[in-house]
Formats: structure tokens, C-alpha cells, sequence
């Protein structure tokens, strides 16, 4: 059980990986079109857990996965809701109307072809979309704060604000989430390809959403 658990962790290891040499170590070469980027799938993100939640006929991994998306969503506070705390944040720029009023018909198609995805996959391959999806998510948010002094909001400020200080705690929890989730899902005899797969079609995902390098998405 513990070499096959190690081999999960290596998948997201690599998983990881891939992200950083696509997105992380590149840079931001532009922090507007960054966070209108990012800005739309925040505030789409809970329907891509809502899709691997219709995929999973386990209870225990569809409780998790419901407690990721609740969390998205403010847990039942709506005022909390993670993409009004991030156009919050964004709203302290000088330009942030701008931002968040901008619309993509290409992001918003290339999302809607990932929601399509993870409606098609089974579920093991469901899980390890939602793993590939929280793989990368403190890097993600150090470039958000990178992205937003970006638009002249105080470092100050990005750090201290709601968006930052919960994403910060509750990252961690929704990655346990995805590590409990999936050795659950070894004990009801799952495939190990499978979820390398759904989670590498998370990450290409990601970088076609916010990489300066777009990518076309591979069906699982």
C-alpha cells in the first residue's frame, strides 16, 4: 500500500512539474491578461468539481469532493465566494475595472470544452483531474501575487487581503482532500494510468488557460 501511495505522490510530483517548467519558470509577461484569465476560472472553477462529483460512485470520495466545491463557493457564506474575494482584490487597482469587465470568447469556450471533458471521463480519471487541478496551487497563488503588484496593488495589500489569507489555509485542506480521495479510491482497486491521465489533462488545462504558451486540450 505504501509503494503505491508513493507512486501517487510522484504522480503529482510530476504533475507539479509540468506546470512549473510550462508557466512558473517562464514568468508573467502580462499581468492584466493573467488575472483576466484567471478571474474567469475562479468563478467557473466549482462547475469542474461539480462534474468529477457526478463522475465518483464512492461516498467517501463524493463527501470530499463536495467539501472542495463548498469551500470554493464560501462555504454557504456568499460574500466568501473565492472569485468575489479575488475581484475584490482586484477592484484596488487603478485599472481594475477593466480587468474583471473583460470577456474572452475563447476562454470561455476552452473552459466549457473542459467541463465537457471531465463529464466524459470515468471516474478514476474524474479524481485525478481534480488532483492535477489542486497540484500546482501554491504556485499558482505566488503568481497571482506577482500578477496583482503587477496592476499597482500594494504587496501590502494583496498579502493581507481576505483572497490571499484563506486561499493560504485552505490550499493545504484541498490537497489532503485530493491525497484522501485517491487512496480511497486504491483500496476500491482504481487505475493508477487512469488518474495520471485525468490529472495531466488538469494541468495542460491550466496551462492553456494561463500559460503564455496555449496548448490544445486532449480528450481522456
Amino acid at each position: 500500500m505504501q509503494a503505491t501511495i508513493d507512486r501517487l505522490e510522484a504522480i503529482e510530483q510530476d504533475l507539479s512539474k509540468t506546470f512549473r517548467q510550462a508557466v512558473v519558470e517562464p514568468g508573467i509577461q502580462d499581468a492584466v491578461r493573467f488575472l483576466q484569465r484567471w478571474s474567469h476560472l475562479s468563478s467557473q472553477v466549482p462547475r469542474l468539481h461539480g462534474a468529477a462529483l457526478a463522475r465518483v460512485r464512492i461516498p467517501d470520495i463524493q463527501g470530499l469532493l463536495a467539501e472542495i466545491a463548498h469551500g470554493e463557493c464560501g462555504g454557504g457564506d456568499r460574500s466568501q465566494i473565492h472569485s468575489k474575494l479575488l475581484a475584490a482584490v482586484i477592484a484596488e487597482s487603478p485599472i481594475g475595472t477593466s480587468v474583471l469587465e473583460h470577456q474572452d470568447p475563447e476562454l470561455v469556450q476552452l473552459f466549457e470544452t473542459a467541463v465537457d471533458q471531465v463529464c466524459a471521463m470515468d471516474q478514476d480519471a474524474a479524481i485525478g483531474f481534480i488532483v492535477g487541478l489542486e497540484a500546482p496551487a501554491y504556485d499558482i497563488l505566488k503568481l497571482l501575487q506577482t500578477a496583482l503588484t503587477g496592476i499597482q496593488i500594494p504587496a501590502n495589500t494583496v498579502a493581507s487581503s481576505d483572497y490571499m489569507v484563506i486561499h493560504d489555509a485552505v490550499e493545504k485542506e484541498h490537497q489532503n482532500s485530493g491525497h484522501e480521495a485517491m487512496e480511497i479510491m486504491l483500496s476500491s482497486g482504481c487505475d493508477l494510468n487512469k488518474i495520471r491521465q485525468g490529472g495531466q489533462c488538469a494541468i495542460d488545462f491550466l496551462i492553456a488557460m494561463v500559460g503564455e504558451k496555449q496548448r490544445t486540450l486532449v480528450a481522456v
